[in-house]
């Protein structure tokens, strides 16, 4: 939560359930710090069978429908609608393949704005989105290589923000991707 809800509300999706994605992942963390430094209310829930939840992997079908779930229950709680100014916007994001799931639900649902971070398009068919998003990617990812992204992203008509030196989870990048995820939130 941030200290004044200015913004509105972010909802992250996390990589891979099957190789220890969850909510607290360091990428999806830093993520969250971020967007609630510049006055995001951010929620961020664990897919099927990622920390206490139950299920297992779904390649995306199930995480989708978590995630759309997730959503729902938000808006469900008590004095969270209070706490979004009246101009409250709705961002969705993600790393890795929770940047498809979080692509996924924003054909259901169309979010103002997304955010997504290393999106696992050497795995999964990530949708192009139809709304502002914002793309960050480490020059040296081992698991999507950089120009498989810089393709994407053409193809998209997306810019590319390219961490240097930085490897597919960000290490030792993390303040780095800090600081331009929250430019980039800061302005939508």
């Amino acid at each position: 939560m941030p200290e004044h809800c200015s913004k509105g509300i972010a909802f992250l999706a996390h990589p891979l359930t099957v190789v220890g994605g969850s909510k607290d992942h360091k990428v999806i963390t830093t993520m969250s710090r971020a967007l609630t430094s510049v006055g995001w209310m951010v929620i961020r829930g664990n897919f099927r069978g990622a920390g206490a939840s139950e299920g297992q992997y779904e390649a995306g079908v199930g995480e989708t429908e978590d995630f759309l779930t997730i959503i729902d229950r938000a808006f469900e709680m008590r004095g969270v609608v209070e706490m979004l100014p009246a101009t409250g916007r709705v961002i969705f994001g993600g790393f890795s393949f929770g940047a498809y799931v979080a692509s996924l639900a924003a054909q259901v649902r169309k979010p103002a704005g997304m955010i997504l971070a290393g999106p696992g398009i050497a795995r999964f068919n990530v949708p192009i989105p139809a709304t502002p998003t914002f793309v960050v990617h480490g020059e040296c990812d081992e698991i999507i290589p950089l120009q498989m992204a810089l393709t994407w992203c053409a193809n998209a008509g997306l810019s590319l923000t390219v961490v240097p030196g930085a490897d597919h989870v960000f290490a030792g990048k993390l303040p780095l991707l800090g600081r331009e995820l929250s430019r980039f939130a800061a302005l939508i």
